[in-house]
């Protein structure tokens, strides 16, 4: 978002920059009056200046044109770096780690398949209580809010106190037997959804887990 923003700053200097040089040269009264003879006298030699100020009224509009047009490709959709730059805490002793993109679209293509039924937006259609944004995954015990706690949870779900297990009522590895769609889950893919889910939690915070306020 720092590059986004320089780059307008960048771009309303430079329109404002060329309107100001526009009114300094063109602007009629920026000069004192003329009497009838120096009109005549200045009649040929201020074509070219005539000219002069087409030229540069053509110019500002194409310069603001190119400048607009740079404006709305920048902010017109999220780019690679955007991606990358969000940090999703992998461990609980402060390793981090970032997604490309295609980690995030893949992670969500499997989160559709194999969560949202459930979890749509974040949130929990069973216990509207407990969803899956940070401030949720945090209490629970042990702590879900890095890549290896949602991991481990896919693996061997537990209640949110971590007592009991509960593989047989939440798809899990565990309850494979149960759950058919988790059979040919591999850990990359858990890795990959948990990444998705954080991910989501760093870049729309007050909507992921927000439930029917949003979805």
């Amino acid at each position: 978002m720092a590059s986004y923003a320089s780059l307008l700053l960048a771009c309303c200097l430079g329109m404002a920059s060329m309107h100001l040089v526009f009114v300094a040269q063109g602007s009629p009264g920026s000069s004192a009056p003329q009497t009838p003879s120096q009109v005549s006298s200045a009649q040929l030699p201020g074509a070219p200046d005539m000219e002069d100020n087409g030229m540069a009224q053509a110019a500002l509009r194409f310069g603001s044109g190119l400048m607009l047009g740079l404006v709305l490709l920048a902010f017109g959709q999220p780019t690679f770096a955007d991606v990358e730059d969000v940090v999703i805490p992998v461990d609980d002793k402060g390793k981090t780690t970032t997604l490309t993109k295609e980690q995030v679209v893949r992670g969500k293509r499997l989160f559709i398949a194999a969560c949202a039924s459930c979890h749509v937006g974040g949130g929990t259609r069973t216990n509207q209580n407990v969803g899956l944004a940070i401030e949720e995954l945090s209490g629970a015990q042990p702590n879900r809010a890095t890549v290896e706690g949602l991991v481990d949870y896919l693996n061997n779900p537990t209640t949110y106190d971590g007592l009991k297990d509960i593989s047989e009522v939440h798809p899990s590895i565990k309850g494979g037997d149960i759950w058919p769609k988790m059979i040919s889950m591999k850990q990359q893919d858990l890795y990959d959804m948990s990444a998705y889910i954080l991910y989501q939690n760093q870049t729309i915070p007050e909507k992921w887990g927000g439930g029917k306020v949003y979805y």
